[in-house]
């Protein structure tokens, strides 16, 4: 049994659901899913078991902002809706603050939760359509309520998996979340989208907090967007903090406590943190080839996350701020490639609604 774990939301199931009937009565398949059905009868896949075949088309490393075509060539629209619909969530030691440069290390790892969530995709590197834009816009603007959709639809997943957690060990938990989707995945709305992701979060918070009684704090960073506040939403604390407006001190892997500010306490309080993932790369993308850099990478290099994927442990060395693999390797996707690994989905999953 795998330590991550598959989340998905009852409506994403149903998604796959249809478009696997379609695919059955004839429709044509991206090529990498296609790769993944030869030798296969489709009349007899079940849909866990197409759930786990799509997951399979993603690639290690691999920026979907730029290298998707998103026509079928690669993937296509359906597959990449589905796949940005799909969370992973990995228990982790974390080792640095997850600060992109000049990390503070922890004299004292600690234990956390990555949450791996794609943002909504928006750009597409081939002038293709990009993956989300028919759904979250309209005449060329962002339509706040599909966008709220959208991310509704990703983030309560892995919000529901984090309070379980929490409510199986009865402890509270603390939930890191940076700008998701507001970066090299917002096209021509960069810059733009921090105001409207604190909005959904807002809205979602108002409309699923209640349900979230094992999470005390929402620490939210779009970076430079935004403006300092802080709301009390159904007794969770949402802080919106951008970095660069005096919280330079706060990155994304901090320990719960040094979250607090006056009258906070959030010392018993177990981290987790949203990953801005990518809806066809593997958990810590540029990691992969060593890179710390974007959130993906850096979160990757910062904990264990690559021996949560790949079942192989390896080191964090201080110096250079990297949790590398064993020696004989030169990275971790040498180390998938080796040794044959693969995402796994079967009891691996959970549905959400």
């Amino acid at each position: 049994m795998k330590s991550y774990k598959i989340s998905l939301h009852e409506r994403t199931y149903e998604k796959a659901r249809n478009y696997l009937e379609e695919l059955k009565a004839g429709k044509t398949p991206g090529s990498y899913l296609a790769k993944q059905l030869t030798d296969r009868n489709i009349s007899q896949v079940v849909p866990e078991e197409f759930i786990e075949l799509i997951l399979r088309t993603k690639k290690p490393q691999i920026f979907a902002e730029s290298a998707v075509s998103g026509d079928g060539s690669d993937w296509n629209q359906e597959e990449l809706s589905i796949l940005g619909d799909i969370s992973i969530a990995t228990p982790v030691t974390v080792y640095d603050n997850g600060r992109h440069t000049d990390p503070k290390v922890h004299q004292n790892p600690f234990q956390a939760t990555l949450l791996f969530v794609p943002g909504a995709l928006l750009r597409n590197g081939r002038s293709n359509t990009p993956a989300d834009w028919k759904e979250v816009t309209k005449n060329q603007e962002i339509n706040p309520e599909s966008y709220y959709q959208l991310y509704e639809r990703r983030l309560l997943p892995a919000f529901m998996y984090a309070n379980d957690v929490m409510k199986t060990q009865s402890k509270m938990g603390l939930i890191t979340i940076p700008g998701l989707g507001c970066g090299q995945f917002a096209g021509k709305f960069r810059g733009q989208l921090g105001t409207h992701l604190k909005v959904a979060l807002t809205k979602f918070l108002e409309k699923h907090g209640t349900k979230l009684s094992n999470i005390k704090a929402v620490y939210y960073d779009p970076y430079r967007e935004c403006s300092n506040e802080r709301l009390e939403i159904a007794g969770i604390n949402l802080l919106v903090r951008p970095l660069t407006q005096g919280n330079e001190g706060k990155s994304q892997l901090c320990h719960p406590k040094d979250y607090e500010e006056a009258g906070d306490d959030f010392s018993t309080c177990e981290l987790f943190s949203v990953v801005a993932w990518d809806h066809v790369s593997w958990p810590g993308n540029d990691f992969y080839l060593g890179s710390r850099v974007t959130d993906d990478g850096v979160k990757a290099a910062a904990t264990s996350v690559m021996s949560v994927m790949t079942g192989i442990e390896g080191h964090y060395n201080v110096v250079i701020n990297k949790y590398n693999p064993p020696s004989e390797y030169g990275c971790w996707e040498e180390t998938i490639a080796r040794n044959a690994i693969e995402l796994e989905v079967k009891n691996n999953f959970r549905i959400f609604a």
